[in-house]
């Protein structure tokens, strides 16, 4: 997963929060289904990671068929004491590879 920078207004410098300083934690699966190990990229909130580039949320290995995994992932945006107020909007990216 991927996260863009996070603005408001028009996105100036003192209107943008960097995307690496959105980190995120899968934390444990809530549930799975099928066979094989389902294994969460951040399992604890010491293992959180900026989206600045590319992170793993969950690895599956060794199973056939059809497998699924459910989990309750923890967003944080550090917001800098250097930005405007206002209501922030970006975009958090999850694929499957």
């Amino acid at each position: 997963m991927t996260s863009t920078a996070f603005t408001t207004g028009a996105g100036g410098a003192n209107q943008t929060i960097p995307d690496s300083d959105v980190e995120y934690w899968s934390g444990t699966a809530t549930s799975t289904n099928g066979s094989g190990t389902f294994t969460p990229g951040q399992p604890t909130a010491a293992a959180a990671v900026a989206l600045s580039s590319g992170q793993t949320a969950f690895a599956h290995t060794a199973g056939g068929g059809a497998n699924n995994a459910s989990w309750d992932p923890t967003v944080i945006v550090n917001v800098p004491s250097t930005v405007a107020a206002g209501q922030y909007t970006g975009t958090i990216t999850h694929s499957v590879a």
